[in-house]
């Protein structure tokens, strides 16, 4: 009986392959990596990892190279007695000669790994697989387990590292159970009756508000300060208000604070500014467009939001340019933008007025673009043309023919990037359409050359190097027609 057993299990193991619980891991050398210096600095790399399961897998000695000489350099070490990988924070990599620079050739086959891992003598539990000998891990894993953040910036499509900060994984989670908790208690409370005084004002704690505009008449109570009545998505002045402000129905208020923000240093254009009063008049006297505010809901107020990030687009003639004011300091601008703000709430202005002021060659910035990407196929074609219209001008050096393709195409929510003429007909994005077909949003392109986006009316807008940014009439000879697919 034992020999039968010994016999068919020798059998079976034969019969079962040894890498059962194998995944296929694929090639991506393409990602991109900033590390934030102490100084604020950002080193740019494109890396190169394995993908598992639709994750980014990074050998963990690569990691160290990466993070040698950041205050969260560590070292790594295998201890033989232990069976066990031995890292060290806040040690130089000892075996560091330079960032590692080879890109992956092939799929490889992915074991999962059981190997133990030890941080300054203390066991973690990562979970990690196995290739070619070597150790992969996820980067987010790695960069909790080592207390680093981490986050993602979607525009540029790079992960951010920032190993001055501290890891806040379990802060963030804690934090959205909180928000969703409180949003929950807000939805069963009735709402206040705005057209009544509320018992406190809005913005006693608040040094920059946003109240969007309404469908009904309001009195609400603000702090003594100075507030921008905006209609249409135009601010329509700017006055200095008292306790009690009467709002008409379509109107919203941006409000400030000023004696709180003359004492404070906000991010301006770019810049640490100490606000004032003479400031803020001579900005707001020009006729301003606000495509972009993004503000935090104040609890207990029904429609009045903590403002985060504002973009404002100067429309006066010979001003034209865009003006961002964010209420933190330059150093915190990040997070706002491109960190895991999801309590956070977008409110832009009218798309008519938006694509009118594109179709002219104003530059409106690419804030609104970013942010209020549009859902249709034909709502996409709309914003990848008014987007190539609006930097008309630009130089052919800020964008080449690919590059304002590309470009158009990402805040459109088109993945067709890199749009170069000599790749891009063999995208999975595209197809060739007979020239007889040919409609607005159509992509023109002769392989090698040139690459422009068809706007209708017998018209192109393209990137050549002599004229930058233009709109010329329509090229067909020697030209193919690529419809971007309805994905």
């Amino acid at each position: 009986m034992k020999r039968t057993l010994f016999l068919l299990g020798l059998l079976l193991s034969l019969i079962i392959p040894t890498n059962i619980f194998a995944e296929k891991a694929m090639p991506n050398n393409f990602s991109k990596m900033d590390i934030i210096a102490e100084n604020g600095d950002a080193s740019n790399y494109t890396f190169s990892t394995y993908i598992i399961k639709d994750y980014n897998y990074f050998k963990l000695r690569d990691f160290a190279s990466y993070m040698n000489g950041t205050i969260k350099n560590f070292d790594v070490d295998y201890n033989k007695d232990k069976d066990a990988i031995e890292i060290t924070s806040r040690n130089a990599y000892g075996d560091f000669v330079g960032l590692p620079n080879n890109k992956i050739g092939e799929a490889k086959e992915a074991v999962t790994t059981r190997q133990k891992i030890f941080i300054d003598g203390n066991e973690v539990q990562i979970s990690g697989y196995n290739i070619d000998g070597n150790n992969y891990f996820k980067l987010r894993d790695l960069a909790s387990a080592l207390d680093i953040k981490i986050y993602y910036d979607s525009l540029r499509k790079s992960v951010i590292l920032n190993p001055n900060l501290p890891s806040d994984e379990e802060i963030l989670d804690s934090l959205n159970k909180e928000i969703d908790k409180l949003i929950s208690m807000e939805e069963e409370i009735s709402r206040p009756n705005l057209n009544q005084e509320p018992s406190e004002a809005i913005g006693v704690e608040e040094n920059l508000i946003y109240l969007p505009p309404s469908n009904l008449d309001r009195k609400v109570n603000l702090k003594t300060g100075y507030a921008a009545e905006i209609r249409n998505s135009k601010i329509q002045n700017f006055k200095k208000i008292s306790s009690q402000v009467n709002i008409p129905k379509g109107t919203g208020i941006l409000y400030f604070d000023i004696d709180n923000l003359k004492a404070k240093t906000i991010y301006i254009d770019g810049n640490d500014t100490n606000i004032s009063q003479a400031y803020l008049n001579k900005w707001m006297k020009k006729n301003i467009l606000v495509p972009l505010i993004r503000g935090e809901k104040i609890p207990g107020q029904e429609d009045a939001y903590k403002v985060a990030y504002v973009t404002f687009v100067d429309t006066a003639p010979k001003l034209n340019g865009v003006s961002e004011l964010v209420s933190v300091k330059a150093n915190e601008v990040r997070n706002y933008l491109y960190g895991p703000q999801t309590n956070l709430k977008d409110f832009t202005a009218d798309r008519g007025q938006i694509y009118s002021l594109a179709k002219k060659g104003e530059n409106i910035g690419w804030s609104w673009w970013y942010f209020t990407g549009p859902n249709s196929y034909n709502e996409k074609i709309d914003h990848m043309i008014n987007y190539a219209l609006s930097v008309q001008g630009f130089s052919y050096q800020q964008f080449d023919c690919s590059g304002l393709v590309g470009t158009a195409a990402e805040f459109a929510g088109f993945p067709i990037a890199p749009a170069y003429s000599w790749l891009i007909e063999g995208s999975p994005m595209v197809q060739e359409i007979p020239m007889n077909q040919l409609r607005r949003g159509d992509l023109l392109n002769k392989a090698g050359e040139h690459i422009m986006i068809y706007i209708g009316d017998g018209k192109v807008v393209e990137s050549v190097p002599r004229a930058g940014v233009r709109v010329a009439p329509v090229r067909k000879a020697g030209y193919k027609v690529l419809r971007i697919k309805d994905v």
